[in-house]
């Protein structure tokens, strides 16, 4: 079995706040990217537990999150920057499964530790005909197109109750309970470790089992995308070729769902 892991750098434990901890000017970005990178190595061990012949781990953070010279020595890493949303996702249709390491909710959930959409700086929400998505959803769908299931999310709680909202017979592991934005109750270190290790390998037999089917949606597509000033709406309506709603709001309409799922993180910067 070859496995896909997507990585996030806010759902680990201890990872508590964007301006100290996942931007790249924070005082503690460097440990953080050693805890998500040991998260990482549990969830790698519980894979090769579990029969994996290949992990892939891609950092999907955005200025980069994971600390290659800790990293396990049976992972492949897809990094570098600048890199696309596609050229970081297209690898994972070449694998079976797919999971997710320190991910966190979708913009605007409250108890959402550093909840947001792709971009904290720019993004308010996303909707997809009609209904708020965020970067999970955009995994699973991106897989989904080629018949690849999503079976496994770690992260904060808000994170892993909408996984299991998007992808029916998905395993979570919660690794911290956010307080606010930029707060949080967390496992220790080990304690995160060890369910991770313990929850994902659990994922790989339970998909053995009774398979996790790949998430899908009917078309045609509509995605509305609110921004955080209309600056944002300015660069999306001139760069994605999408129509302007209002002051803040873009839409893009298509028959074609990997046409819109490649507008999701647009425009970038």
């Amino acid at each position: 079995m070859k496995v896909f892991l997507m990585t996030d750098i806010e759902g680990v434990a201890g990872v508590s706040s964007h301006a100290l901890h996942s931007y790249p000017e924070g005082k503690y970005h460097e440990d953080a990217r050693r805890r998500l990178t040991h998260e990482v190595n549990a969830a790698v061990e519980g894979l090769l537990e579990a029969g994996a012949s290949k992990v892939l781990v891609a950092d999907g953070h955005g200025p980069g999150g994971i600390s290659l010279d800790h990293l396990h020595a049976r992972a492949l890493l897809l990094h570098g920057r600048p890199i696309t949303r596609e050229q970081l996702l297209n690898p994972m249709w070449d694998c079976d499964v797919v999971g997710i390491i320190g991910q966190h909710a979708r913009a605007g959930v409250a108890q959402g530790n550093q909840n947001h959409t792709f971009d904290s700086r720019r993004i308010d929400w996303m909707k997809l005909n009609g209904r708020e998505i965020g970067e999970i959803a955009h995994v699973a769908l991106w897989a989904g197109l080629r018949g690849v299931p999503l079976i496994f999310v770690s992260g904060d709680a808000a994170a892993c109750e909408e996984a299991e909202s998007e992808v029916p017979g998905i395993v979570t592991a919660t690794v911290k309970w956010g307080q606010g934005a930029n707060s949080e109750i967390c496992l220790s270190a080990p304690a995160a470790h060890d369910l991770i290790r313990e929850r994902i390998r659990t994922a790989v037999e339970s998909h053995r089992k009774s398979p996790v089917a790949p998430v899908s949606v009917a078309g045609p597509y509509e995605l509305r995308i609110r921004w955080l000033s209309t600056q944002c709406a300015d660069e999306a309506e001139s760069l994605s070729g999408c129509e302007r709603m209002d002051g803040k709001t873009t839409r893009y309409v298509s028959p074609n769902l990997l046409d819109v799922l490649r507008r999701l993180h647009r425009p970038q910067g």
